[in-house]
């Protein structure tokens, strides 16, 4: 039971991780719009403290057996009081920021590592007594220890000493006074470089916490509708997306670039929804290290690169800013190296109505398979 809850947390840790990056870099354009505003939104600041223990879901990671990592953390949250919609559509949420260490307890092979993250905070309940809250948020971790051929190939866990971070914690808290809380928590991490360089088997570690926080000035939100409301396009448009990107295959590998050309339809269905319906067309230059990474033969004559799916999906909306998920499914695979269907996470920023840029994470049901950087235009 233990070895299915980290496989299927990793996944889908793995799954967000290049998307909510994004939203590491484009809240502050959110709280950007109007800083007059902004300066009337409160904060709050914390510290926690943590101990775990390493998921290893691979086989081939004896570096993270037995082991118990440690960890402390601060943090700064700042408190939406709903001066804009979509505070008031995700229940005034509070924007984090926060600076933490960790130290596996293995320093020859995992060393330690420093994250910088930053993440959105909503209460689950509330109550007079306490509040039960959720956050989950990304950012980059710094590790000291990671693969090295021959003298680190124990630690096949980390493949890179800049990776990136995807943080999920559930806690309670209660008052201690009327400006002091404490928490008592239980959080996952995982760490992970998303495909770009190997090994990237990840870091994955649940965590018992205990924290406090201080807040000075009281919250209190507002009910207003903005000043000018915004009208719902439901029309169909037509959406022309074209990305890059590179990956390793193999442990001793160079990095192969990867092509896509995407084609879809959108309808906006409410003001934060729209639903997808499209084409893809791949390009992939690292198909012969695909056959010998499987251990398979590749052929003689030159590669066929190409390869072609249909996709549905979903985009949730938030201001300039996007969050995607597509499922995919081959049409045209002419080697059958990966399985029938794909998955596509990530995040679109649109400069204008027409033009967006995008990352996006394409997966092989757990696996990333290469992180997408993309250029949208939108008819």
């Amino acid at each position: 039971m233990l070895k299915f809850l980290s496989v299927a947390l990793c996944g889908f840790y793995r799954y967000l991780l290049i998307s909510l990056l994004i939203l590491f870099c484009l809240i502050p354009e959110v709280h950007a719009q109007d800083s007059k505003q902004d300066s009337n939104m409160p904060w709050s600041f914390g510290v926690n403290g943590y101990y775990g223990t390493l998921f290893r879901y691979r086989s081939g990671l004896p570096a993270l057996n037995f082991t118990h990592p440690l960890g402390v953390e601060v943090f700064a949250n700042r408190h939406t009081v709903g001066k804009r919609e979509w505070e008031r559509h995700f229940n005034y949420p509070q924007i984090g920021y926060a600076l933490a260490y960790y130290n596996y307890g293995v320093p020859d092979e995992l060393g330690e590592a420093v994250t910088l993250t930053t993440y959105l905070d909503n209460a689950i309940i509330e109550g007079r007594k306490g509040s039960l809250r959720f956050n989950v948020g990304t950012g980059l971790v710094y590790s000291t220890r990671h693969y090295v051929p021959i003298t680190n190939e124990q630690n096949k866990a980390i493949g890179s000493a800049l990776a990136f971070s995807l943080r999920g914690t559930l806690r309670y808290e209660f008052p201690l006074s009327r400006h002091t809380f404490m928490n008592l928590n239980l959080a996952f991490r995982h760490f992970s470089n998303g495909g770009l360089d190997k090994p990237n088997n990840g870091m994955n570690f649940p965590l018992l916490g205990v924290g406090v926080r201080y807040q000075q000035g009281e919250v209190r939100y507002i009910e207003q509708n903005d000043t000018v409301a915004a009208t719902i396009d439901k029309s169909i448009r037509l959406n022309l997306r074209v990305a890059a990107g590179v990956k390793e295959v193999l442990l001793i590998d160079e990095k192969h670039p990867v092509y896509t050309l995407s084609a879809y339809a959108s309808k906006r269905i409410t003001r934060t929804s729209s639903l997808l319906f499209g084409v893809d067309a791949f390009h992939d230059t690292a198909l012969r290290n695909e056959f010998i990474n499987m251990s398979l033969q590749p052929p003689d004559e030159e590669l066929e690169p190409r390869m072609a799916g249909i996709t549905v999906g979903h985009e949730l909306h938030l201001n300039r800013f996007s969050f995607m998920f597509q499922f995919g499914r081959y049409v045209y695979q002419p080697y059958r190296l990966f399985p029938n269907n794909y998955q596509r996470y990530g995040l679109q920023y649109s400069f204008t109505r027409n033009l967006s840029t995008s990352a996006m994470l394409m997966v092989h049901t757990r696996t990333a398979n290469v992180l997408e950087w993309g250029i949208g235009l939108h008819l």
